[in-house]
């Protein structure tokens, strides 16, 4: 059945308003994933300094939401929060644990296209986790597709393509010493993956009573989120600057060529001299330009478009949030992330496979299956539409950093308006 409210709103909105939209989802939240595996080829055990950047951009993104004006006055003041600090530690620790061991997973050689397919596995465990801990029944269509998705998972996890390499120095500047074999390493990725996803869901629960309880505070959660997990950061100082070193001296990619006047040529000549001159240059009078590259670290610049995409992402996931349901939400996304596993196989060459393509192939259609089943019964008989709704818009995101991403390879889509859980 069609979604009355999307066909609504695609009449009633101006369609420059869809366009925008569609472009920082499709845009925004592609982009930051070609960016993070633009960086992850070269470094690919700089997942704690990309967890950092993230955060640290989006602190600074969100602190202006937590000051207000009144009348009269001309300085800012502090908005008081309306949920404890405390409530909002426990989901601290939790945001940063998953979105930690997300990022670090990609040193323990997993492909950006297993780690977007294995995290898609995270509706999965938040069935399991609200039918056990949440008392909620789900449909038999809902049981059918979180089937589906978990095979698909396994096939795709385990049918995966992982090319051997040579590294390169600027990868083994930020590796850790690889004292494992590169099969254990994978099988220690997924299991990190695989933890990453439960406390995701546990993450999702939590969330959930703090909006029912305090109302849906998504800015108040973005910021703290985001900016009490910095302390967390402390110990790892030492990976954190050595990465930063590593990115600085990567090989320069030139932004734009800008003409300079040579100073110490001009510095012995006369004005009359230099009025003299006249228009066109002819090659009589270029000594007088050199000509100067503007050039910034590959791997910064790479780093930049990755947390600045990010940023897009969520803000293009929230304004899509306000038109239509979470259900169709849920489908834009899940197509946004077959655009992603499409690029890096096309792109970046990751490798395919048919167990890949199959695996994948499930999971993107069981989360299309569960989006339009009939929603979850709470045990005593009554149906919460409002967490019903909630509860199917946080299955089919996947948390952060889409590095996202998060990201992190990070899919920063949140269906319930916070933005906060990532790809």
């Amino acid at each position: 059945m069609p979604d009355r409210a999307f066909l609504s709103a695609l009449t009633e909105s101006a369609a420059g308003e869809w366009a925008a939209i569609l472009s920082l989802v499709f845009g925004g939240c592609c982009s930051n994933v070609w960016a993070l595996e633009a960086v992850l080829k070269t470094y690919p055990s700089s997942g704690t300094f990309l967890t950092f950047a993230q955060f640290i951009y989006v602190a600074v993104q969100t602190v202006w939401t937590q000051f207000y004006f009144i009348p009269g006055s001309r300085l800012p003041r502090w908005r008081k929060n309306v949920v404890p600090l405390s409530r909002w530690m426990v989901q601290v620790v939790l945001f940063f644990a998953v979105s930690f061991m997300n990022n670090y997973a990609f040193g323990l050689k997993i492909p950006v296209t297993v780690h977007i397919i294995f995290r898609s596995g995270g509706l999965c465990v938040s069935m399991l986790v609200g039918y056990f801990a949440g008392g909620k029944r789900y449909s038999t269509g809902q049981i059918f597709a979180g089937t589906i998705i978990t095979a698909g998972i396994v096939m795709a996890t385990i049918s995966a393509p992982r090319p051997r390499k040579a590294p390169t120095p600027a990868a083994t500047t930020v590796a850790s010493d690889e004292f494992l074999p590169e099969n254990v390493q994978y099988i220690a990725g997924i299991g990190l993956l695989a933890l990453a996803l439960l406390l995701s869901a546990w993450l999702g629960l939590w969330q959930e009573a703090t909006y029912k309880q305090y109302g849906k505070q998504w800015r108040e959660a973005l910021f703290y989120c985001h900016v009490l997990s910095l302390p967390f950061f402390l110990p790892m100082s030492g990976t954190i600057s050595r990465t930063f070193d590593a990115y600085m001296a990567s090989a320069p990619v030139t932004l734009a060529t800008i003409p300079t006047p040579d100073m110490a040529l001009l510095s012995t000549t006369t004005f009359s001299q230099l009025s003299r001159l006249a228009w066109p240059i002819d090659d009589a009078k270029r000594h007088l330009i050199q000509w100067r590259q503007l050039a910034v670290p590959g791997a910064i610049l790479a780093l930049l478009v990755n947390v600045i995409t990010q940023g897009l992402c969520i803000r293009g996931v929230n304004r899509l949030t306000t038109r239509v349901s979470s259900t169709t939400v849920n489908l834009i996304l899940t197509l946004r992330k077959a655009a992603s596993l499409a690029i890096s196989v096309w792109f970046y060459g990751s490798g395919v496979s048919w167990g890949l393509v199959i695996g994948g192939a499930m999971v993107l259609g069981g989360t299309l299956v569960y989006s339009v089943a009939p929603p979850p019964k709470v045990i005593d008989g009554k149906v919460d539409e409002k967490k019903v709704d909630d509860e199917k818009g946080n299955g089919g995101s996947e948390n952060a950093t889409d590095a996202a991403g998060s990201s992190t390879a990070v899919d920063h889509s949140s269906t319930n308006g916070n933005g906060m859980r990532q790809r």
